[in-house]
């Protein structure tokens, strides 16, 4: 039987994501998909169409922010007019840290710019240094060629040559050095802005993607994958967390959610998708995968999160979840079929939890 001391869990030790596969044209599609949704809808409740109003709504059908769709359908229900105003203090609620983050990528995009404009400037400096030394030995052999033999101004122009041939290539080599020194400072800049790319679809306490970037994964596997595809959910929730939370207080609690991050983490492997769905909720997307693979999947994530013992400061305290797995049904919405794993897992916690479900 495993055993955690979970006092000794961090971020820094969990296992990494898996390897990315979303690129540019799932973007495109998902995009273009919600802007056929969005763009309609703002027309017929005459909502004005503003960069703000339309980043509310597309938020709001692919449902990634619960918080965020919940006070929309209030303000839908009660005929509310989206102004300026209302679209402000909407984003000031909702997405202050996500402006924050992109403002964050904005400055080292700035970096980047700074350092390939200096190594542009440098590669030019490069070219004019080069044309110039060209010259001056044009020009000398030139004036050698015209020159009658004599000894002494042959010398001063051979002394010019020379002079001009070792500035020029001093200037060359302290060129190259410092121009191989932006170039890795480019490289490194670039990695850097990837990485910040990479964090803001990943949840930062376990390291697992966020709920965000699944939305638009799901999204673009429905549209590109057909409607009729074989595709399993897996929800888990843990088990009186509250009490965790109230009993031991929320380091801890942000503890047993790293562990139960890692072994959900690898359970998903490379082929399925694990995901901090919010709070102490976690999903497993398994594309290609029927339901009867999906329920056996799920239940050995739960037993080994049973028997793993964990430890609390010399006390051994149980950490459970109950599990929720359905299949994907043929031209069903996103949200139907999510919310479809939500009732089979509140059937597990009904049923007296630590136990997975199938609908």
């Amino acid at each position: 039987m495993p055993q955690v001391l979970i006092e000794d869990l961090n971020p820094k030790n969990l296992d990494k994501p898996f390897k990315e596969r979303a690129n540019i044209d799932e973007l495109v599609d998902v995009t273009y998909e919600m802007a056929k949704k969005v763009l309609p809808f703002l027309a017929s409740r005459k909502i004005p169409l503003t960069p703000d109003n339309y980043r509310i709504f597309y938020d709001y059908f692919l449902l990634l922010k619960p918080d965020l769709s919940k006070r929309v359908d209030e303000l839908l229900g009660a005929n509310c007019r989206f102004s300026p105003e209302v679209s402000e203090a909407i984003f000031r609620e909702y997405y202050q840290k996500e402006e924050s983050e992109a403002a964050n990528l904005e400055k080292v995009s700035e970096r980047i710019t700074r350092a390939s404009e200096t190594l542009n400037a440098n590669l030019g400096a490069t070219l004019d240094n080069t044309s110039h030394f060209r010259k001056i030995l044009a020009d000398t052999v030139s004036q050698i060629n015209l020159t009658k033999v004599d000894d002494s101004s042959l010398k001063n122009m051979v002394d010019n040559l020379l002079e001009e041939t070792v500035t020029a290539l001093t200037n060359q080599s302290d060129l190259a050095s410092h121009l191989e020194k932006t170039r890795q400072l480019v490289a490194s800049l670039t990695n850097e802005l990837k990485d910040q790319a990479r964090l803001a679809n990943i949840d930062e306490l376990t390291q697992l993607y966020n709920r965000r970037f699944f939305g638009n994964r799901l999204s673009h596997i429905l549209l590109t994958g057909g409607r009729d595809q074989i595709l399993s959910v897996l929800m888990f929730d843990i088990d009186r967390f509250k009490v965790i939370n109230d009993t031991w207080g929320h380091n801890i609690g942000d503890k047993v959610l790293m562990l139960c991050a890692r072994i959900i983490k690898r359970n998903a492997g490379e082929n399925f998708m694990a995901v901090r769905y919010g709070g102490e909720e976690f999903l497993i997307l398994c594309p290609g995968v029927d339901v009867k693979a999906a329920l056996a999947l799920a239940e050995s994530v739960r037993s080994q999160i049973e028997t793993t013992q964990v430890t609390i400061r010399g006390a051994l305290i149980p950490v459970t979840l109950s599990g929720g797995v359905t299949q994907y049904k043929m031209g069903e919405t996103q949200e139907d079929f999510i919310s479809r794993a939500d009732k089979a897992l509140y059937q597990a916690k009904a049923g007296g939890r630590n136990q997975v479900r199938e609908i």
